[in-house]
């Protein structure tokens, strides 16, 4: 969704989220592209602001109530890009389509992309339709692109007559359809503005505002086209729930908060994102496809898509189906975050069926199991589990259950509270009768342990639902000793997220694979001499373990030795040339394309309870040693 190439004087602004600490050790955000200074231009990434996630403000609690409870939104990318859907001239460009016009992608120019207007007609386009099936996926709100970066607005605008109405045969107002839709069907509307790239209009970006070439100051513009086209959507389409603004990029504070004062003097109620820029929002929104590891205080969401790109792409087939969808949803609201998945409709305005499919099918789980998402806190282990992800109201856990037990068992460490009863959700039966009789009519079983761990034993068939839920309730409100455990069963994996590092850093890497498609690994990286990382874990059963390792590494790094110590027990890692690339070609300003790997390192002998497991580079560091994602700990049960 954003890329943009631009000299720039100022520093960029920091995402927004509450004053508090994260319930896992602070991290940075670091991009993997060259930080922005003055004289060089912008990455996409460098666009968004820096993720402060511990510096920022919030909403007060009346405007922000409806984003707490929601929890679940669609994103509705559609424009002139929706048509030549990621091909120009015969050529093929793999990545998001909405940036096909930028001089970064197929470089198009603004007379020959304006042509596109001509051939707009897209009939197949239904409002009622698309509303109905963010009703049926189980959303509460839909954010749509009123003004994308082509700079073409998608409705009737009067401060420009490049836009759907006066540009195009189609002759309708496409948002005055869906905030009707929206309206009757009791769904919260939110436009999409690109506040500071316009590649249509001299001043707007497309060129950079240095240029000679530019006839007009982003001022300019900024003043004739986007405050008048903003006024517009607030005033002429009903309540707004949402303004999501994207990429700042090099304005002003000034700039950004003259359009936090129209939202305010006009939809007082209306929620700002942190891409407004310069901190004056009310939410942060994460980088695109981002995922957390860990939570996040605050009010804050997780943007994704239905398959990879934003706008429509003709070859664009991955198609996230029901179940992946529920687990993005769940683990995003298990971080304390806020999810909303875009749909990108075709050309002719039809919502691709593959997507609406996806869609519908986490729609009917939501329909049984709503409670769990709706107005739910996160996990206050502030991690995913090895075997799914918690939320909470209340005093009661809802235990997702992404991987069904072949043993029958999930466990769970830590739990200080007693339990009172616990049974897969929409089953008849609490478990304590389970307990007395034996019975295993979607019953639930459960041992507290001495030592902290809770066992609880499943019924033998696996339920029906995409992600099956237990609820478990408590005595009072969840009291949890959040050391990562390791689980006696299955598998656990320890992201680098929650480790400790002397001598390294801990931070968060973001690269493309194609243009905008979004990676995230969390790294101990940038290794000094005798440099240590540490995690702090909870075992429940002594014994042996396999014991993996997920890294990265580049030829300079490759032969480089790595100690892990277990109780003293020493195990080592030879690291390997994973295909790590720096200068690569598919990255902007010659950044680096990551590739992890996993490795079979060896099995290692694990004590009952509290211990550390620690991790140093075996003499001198060279190229600034491995990028170690995370470790892998897998009981070894005869």
């Amino acid at each position: 969704m954003k890329f943009y190439k631009n000299k720039i004087t100022t520093t960029l602004a920091s995402l927004l989220l509450a004053s508090t600490v994260l319930t896992a050790p602070a991290y940075a955000i670091q991009s993997a592209q060259e930080k922005v200074t003055k004289d060089k231009t912008q990455t996409m990434d460098e666009l968004w602001g820096d993720n402060d996630l511990k510096n920022a403000k919030h909403a007060n609690a009346e405007r922000g109530a409806w984003f707490s409870q929601d929890k679940y939104s669609m994103f509705i990318h559609w424009g002139l890009y929706s048509m030549p859907a990621g091909e120009w001239q015969g050529k093929t460009y793999y990545g998001i389509s909405e940036w096909l016009m930028s001089n970064r992608v197929a470089d198009i120019s603004v007379d020959e992309y304006k042509q596109l207007a001509k051939q707009f007609n897209p009939t197949a386009f239904n409002a009622k339709a698309i509303v109905q099936l963010a009703v049926d996926a189980g959303m509460k709100n839909i954010v749509i692109t009123a003004k994308h970066h082509e700079g073409f607005a998608m409705y009737h605008s009067k401060s420009s007559d490049y836009d759907i109405e006066d540009a195009t045969s189609f002759k309708r107002d496409p948002l005055k359809e869906l905030a009707k839709a929206c309206s009757d069907a009791g769904i919260g509307l939110g436009f999409y503005y690109s506040q500071m790239q316009d590649w249509y209009e001299q001043g707007g970006a497309h060129l950079p505002w240095t240029s000679e070439k530019q006839t007009r100051s982003f001022n300019k513009y900024f003043d004739e086209k986007v405050v008048p086209q903003v006024t517009e959507l607030l005033t002429e389409y009903g309540d707004i729930r949402t303004v999501w603004f994207d990429t700042p990029g090099g304005m002003t504070k000034a700039q950004s908060q003259k359009l936090v004062d129209l939202v305010r003097s006009l939809q007082p109620a209306a929620m700002i994102n942190s891409r407004i820029g310069n901190g004056v929002g009310d939410f942060s929104t994460l980088g695109d496809h981002s995922l957390s590891q860990v939570n996040h205080p605050g009010l804050w969401e997780t943007i994704d898509t239905t398959n990879n790109s934003w706008g429509y792409a003709w070859y664009d087939k991955n198609w996230k189906p029901g179940t992946e969808i529920i687990r993005r949803l769940t683990s995003t609201v298990a971080r304390g975050g806020n999810y909303m998945i875009n749909i990108g409709p075709k050309g002719n305005g039809e919502v691709p069926e593959m997507a609406a499919k996806g869609l519908r099918r986490a729609g009917q789980w939501l329909a049984q199991y709503g409670e769990t998402i709706y107005g739910a806190q996160g996990s206050p282990w502030g991690r995913a589990q090895a075997w799914g992800d918690i939320t909470v109201k209340g005093n009661k856990l809802y235990l997702h259950v992404f991987d069904w037990p072949e043993n029958g068992k999930i466990n769970l460490s830590g739990l200080s509270n007693d339990i009172v009863s616990a049974r897969l959700l929409n089953s008849e039966q609490p478990s304590f009768i389970g307990n007395m009789f034996g019975d295993d009519q979607g019953l639930v079983t459960f041992n507290k342990q001495q030592n902290g761990w809770t066992s609880f034993a499943l019924p033998n068939d696996k339920p029906q639902a995409l992600v099956p839920v237990i609820v478990v309730e408590l005595n009072g409100s969840p009291e949890v000793d959040d050391t990562p455990g390791i689980d006696p069963s299955i598998r656990t994996t320890l992201n680098s997220a929650f480790a400790s590092c002397d001598g390294c850093e801990n931070t968060e890497i973001r690269w493309m694979q194609k243009f905008g498609d979004w990676n995230y690994a969390n790294n101990l990286l940038n290794w000094k001499n005798n440099g240590q990382g540490q995690w702090n874990i909870e075992v429940a059963n002594a014994g042996d373990y396999y014991f993996e390792v997920e890294y990265s590494a580049d030829d300079i790094v490759d032969f480089s030795e790595w100690t892990f110590n277990f109780n003293g027990e020493e195990i080592m890692l030879q690291a390997l040339d994973t295909g790590e690339r720096k200068n690569s070609k598919r990255q902007g300003k010659g950044g680096t394309l990551y590739r992890y790997r996993t490795d079979a390192v060896g099995v290692v002998n694990l004590k009952v309870g509290k211990q550390s497991i620690t991790v140093t580079p075996k003499g001198k560091v060279v190229g600034g040693g491995i990028n170690l994602n995370a470790i892998h700990l897998t009981p070894i049960v005869e």
